[in-house]
């Protein structure tokens, strides 16, 4: 994309949070809107959205690993199916079919097990007291936010939910950031983005947004996640940066 080639050409400072200093290009004084993303950022989902997969897909005689799961982490559901149908195809079962499948197995794991990922509600109340604006963004479809939200009692947080279940491009596309900042009345430029993926993280870079990003234990260490302006291991480490 242009506007993330462009990103990547200006001269700013990206190295982890245990070891940036206090300057950084607007990052201070200059938040208005903080959006949150939802598998990994405020439910700790990603283990069963990868435990659907692989037995989403084993109906169809696919045997898929975790690390294969991985590849397709922050994409829309109906875009996972497509991604893997067109790599490895499969006959029986229509891709609609698969797709409804998934939702409902990953949609009654997170109901059963899935629990808010630490220092959610503490870093929700903080931004809150700050009088900051809170908008959740979200590549899953609108039935599982909604879901998530009520399992959570987490509804009265935010401003704006947004899914990208019904636009034309998800994550990596910025689309549904850059709708999410406009629903919030807020530029691009005054939001910052939390995110647990690395598509979330390039559609937040390409919408010109400030970034925190929280990976997943086996992706801290990533050098990819080190475009982020922090790379944090826990949302319990927001209030620490002082924003």
């Amino acid at each position: 994309m242009i506007i993330l080639a462009q990103y990547f050409n200006m001269n700013t400072i990206t190295t982890k949070y245990n070891k940036r200093k206090s300057t950084h290009w607007g990052f201070r004084g200059h938040i208005e809107a903080v959006i949150y993303d939802m598998d990994g950022v405020i439910i700790d989902s990603e283990p069963f959205w990868r435990e659907a997969i692989i037995l989403t897909f084993k109906t169809v005689g696919l045997d898929f690993t975790e690390d294969m799961c991985r590849t397709t982490m922050g994409m829309r559901l109906i875009e996972v199916i497509e991604y893997w149908h067109e790599k490895l195809g499969w006959e029986g079962k229509s891709i609609a079919q698969v797709e409804e499948e998934l939702l409902n197995t990953v949609s009654e794991l997170i109901l059963q097990k899935a629990n808010s990922t630490d220092g959610v509600y503490q870093s929700l109340d903080y931004f809150k007291n700050k009088g900051l604006k809170i908008a959740l963004a979200s590549s899953s479809a609108n039935s599982l936010i909604k879901t998530v939200l009520d399992k959570l009692e987490l509804n009265d947080y935010f401003d704006v939910v947004n899914s990208a279940e019904n636009l034309p491009y998800g994550k990596p596309h910025p689309m549904i950031f850059i709708n999410t900042a406009n629903d919030l009345g807020v530029k691009p430029i005054n939001c910052l983005v939390i995110e647990d993926s690395f598509n979330g993280l390039l559609a937040a870079k390409a919408a010109l947004m400030k970034t925190i990003v929280v990976p997943e234990k086996e992706n801290q260490n990533n050098p990819h996640f080190n475009i982020a302006d922090y790379n944090l291991t826990s949302l319990t480490q927001i209030i620490d940066l002082k924003i």
